[in-house]
């Protein structure tokens, strides 16, 4: 297996690289300008810019993966919601794909995500209710970021009618180590370092949170399946915004910093089904207590 990781430097790319190199794989990399400082005896860096037509055909024919797993995209926080730089990514991912099909690979992961399925109207008529995303229903995203990814989806599943290899990968609410430390989780942990107050402006909205080190895992697990489609990478589970800070706090003894917006009406409880993940045999290692605890102690080092 040669294996081919796009965004192998980001948040989850650092994870899944760490996995990996455990495997009996040839590992190629890609980063666009800083390469990262690792041991890892096993993969092979390689810069390339994914922008780069030219390039990413030569490199392409020259590595001649059989698997891709496609993680590299603009995310910049805040910002990557309704940005047109989406839209670049879409057409970048597109030739790489093209790419990898005339290769004839094995098996292309691409990820997808959770704002595929949501639009603003739900948003406003479910404030009470539970919502469980599964992989049949409908997208219907309301940022360009998620119809950028739902784009993509389409595209990549009409170019992938014959001799199929398509994964599309939904990824849903991440935290754990190394993630932008403006994140929710990593907010919450990093104004009690500095004893600042902690701001929740909606306490009651409960969302799919999964370690990243499970992510990782889940892609893995799907690189080495036979599985092909689409499908959720999550916990199946959903916890608020108030039980996650109340627990930071609480590990740290900080109650008083703590500020809850107690008028807040928005109650939304959104989780991802994540049957067919288990089906290929996925179990998480972090419940949500234990993966906040993995995160305070990775502050505890690097703050």
């Amino acid at each position: 297996m040669r294996v081919l990781i796009t965004g192998a430097s980001g948040f989850i790319g650092r994870h899944l690289i760490d996995i990996l190199d455990q495997d009996n794989h040839e590992i190629h990399a890609i980063y666009n300008l800083n390469k990262p400082s690792t041991d890892l005896k096993k993969v092979n860096w390689h810069q390339l810019n994914l922008f780069q037509d030219e390039q990413v055909k030569k490199f392409m024919a020259n590595i001649k993966p059989t698997h891709v797993i496609h993680l590299a995209w603009y995310t910049e926080h805040g910002k990557f919601w309704n940005s047109e730089k989406n839209k670049d990514w879409v057409n970048a991912t597109i030739k790489l794909f093209k790419e990898f099909k005339k290769l004839n690979g094995i098996k292309f992961i691409s990820s997808g995500t959770k704002a595929e399925y949501f639009d603003g109207e739900f948003s406003q008529e479910h404030l009470n209710s539970s919502f469980e995303c599964k992989e049949e229903m409908l997208a219907s995203p309301d940022t360009i970021y998620g119809q950028s990814k739902n784009l993509l989806h389409e595209t990549l599943q009409e170019l992938d009618k014959e001799n199929k290899c398509l994964v599309w990968a939904r990824i849903f609410d991440t935290y754990g180590p190394y993630e932008n430390n403006k994140k929710f989780c990593s907010y919450v942990i990093k104004n009690i370092k500095k004893n600042e107050d902690i701001i929740c402006n909606n306490p009651n909205i409960a969302m799919d949170f999964l370690h990243v080190h499970d992510i990782a895992m889940a892609l893995s697990f799907i690189l080495h399946s036979d599985f092909l489609g689409t499908i959720n990478i999550s916990s199946g589970k959903s916890v608020t915004l108030k039980y996650i800070s109340e627990y930071i706090v609480g590990k740290l003894g900080k109650e008083y910093l703590l500020k809850l917006n107690q008028d807040s009406k928005d109650r939304r409880r959104i989780l991802g089904n994540n049957t067919l993940l288990k089906n290929i045999g996925w179990v998480p290692s972090y419940e949500i207590e234990s993966g906040l605890n993995d995160l305070i102690k990775f502050y505890d080092n690097n703050l």
